[in-house]
């Protein structure tokens, strides 16, 4: 759970990074192995943009 705005912007760079892991990826895999990597790193990408989209509908989340 995101609880601050620094949390936020860490949340946001790893998003960022598992994207660009995942292009990379595509690239130098053929599409059965691509898939095999890809599940659980797009379930972690799911799971961390569901956190910030949660963050960011609070109304009462901490600024800093």
């Amino acid at each position: 759970m995101i609880e601050n705005d620094q949390q936020l912007r860490m949340a946001q760079e790893l998003i960022g990074n598992l994207q660009k892991v995942l292009l990379a990826a595509r690239k130098v895999h053929n599409p059965d192995e691509y898939q095999s990597l890809a599940e659980p790193i797009l379930l972690e990408l799911q799971q961390r943009e569901q956190d910030v989209l949660e963050y960011l509908s609070r109304s009462d989340a901490v600024v800093s």
